[in-house]
């Protein structure tokens, strides 16, 4: 059973990454570190941090400055230099794999454009990963329009190829379509998970048992999902981290 925490539930709370990890190595065995805050891990101090642990590590890109489905050619190419760079730390850490958002399209005027776009960087993005050891896994997105990839779509599933699927059920759960990221056709395309909970409204992030979601009713397919079930909480829910690994570990034994 693989449990982890990410330290997205430590942004923006004053604690450094190394009294994350510390918190955390006592708790999982599987982390996920961000490009994004004091747990930065591109600052190169914070790598010299993250390998004095001994945790396995999965790294998710920055949640700013990326837009893998700009149709503006120079941000596309702008942001596949950044996921170069990502990867490049990503090696350093030894980090299984890189959760990557597959990007955003404000006006729905412009989908067509985003999503050939989006076609183009998975293709780019596929060549890209022959040469690092880490898997590229794309995140399904939260309910609001501008983001792509919300639901399981032929259009950009054909178009994977050997880049992987980061699950968040939770995002699934508020786009009501749970079900069809578990269908046989889709499921053995996920290789990592983003576990949290929410009230169908709002991409909360709460520790499971919190929200609406119906952990039990999907249990036996979580199970059957090899990569590691990441829980991905807010800063609101440091408190809660033992009582979501402990339920997590009842969901899934």
């Amino acid at each position: 059973m693989k449990i982890g925490v990410s330290c997205s539930v430590f942004l923006d709370s004053k604690i450094s990454l190394s009294s994350a990890l510390d918190f955390l190595e006592e708790r999982v065995k599987y982390v996920e570190l961000l490009c994004d805050g004091s747990m930065d891990v591109m600052r190169e101090e914070n790598i010299e941090v993250v390998d004095s642990y001994n945790l396995e590590y999965t790294l998710h890109c920055p949640l700013t400055d990326l837009n893998l489905s700009s149709f503006r050619e120079r941000i596309r190419v702008a942001s596949l230099d950044l996921v170069r760079d990502i990867l490049e730390v990503a090696s350093r850490i030894d980090s299984s794999i890189l959760v990557l958002h597959p990007g955003y399209c404000v006006f729905e005027d412009d989908y067509n454009l985003a999503l050939q776009s989006l076609i183009k960087t998975l293709k780019e993005l596929n060549r890209i990963q022959e040469e690092y050891s880490t898997r590229i896994a794309i995140e399904n997105m939260p309910s609001y329009n501008m983001f792509m990839f919300r639901e399981p779509s032929r259009e950009v599933l054909e178009h994977l190829e050997e880049i992987g699927i980061t699950f968040d059920i939770g995002h699934a759960f508020l786009n009501r379509n749970i079900e069809d990221f578990l269908d046989r056709e889709v499921i053995d395309k996920i290789v990592h998970l983003h576990i949290h909970d929410n009230c169908g409204e709002l991409d909360e992030h709460l520790c499971i048992g919190k929200g609406k979601i119906p952990f039990k009713e999907y249990r036996d397919r979580l199970r059957r999902i090899g990569g590691i079930k990441m829980i991905e909480m807010k800063r609101e829910g440091i408190g809660d981290i033992d009582r979501c690994i402990e339920s997590l570990k009842d969901l899934l034994e």
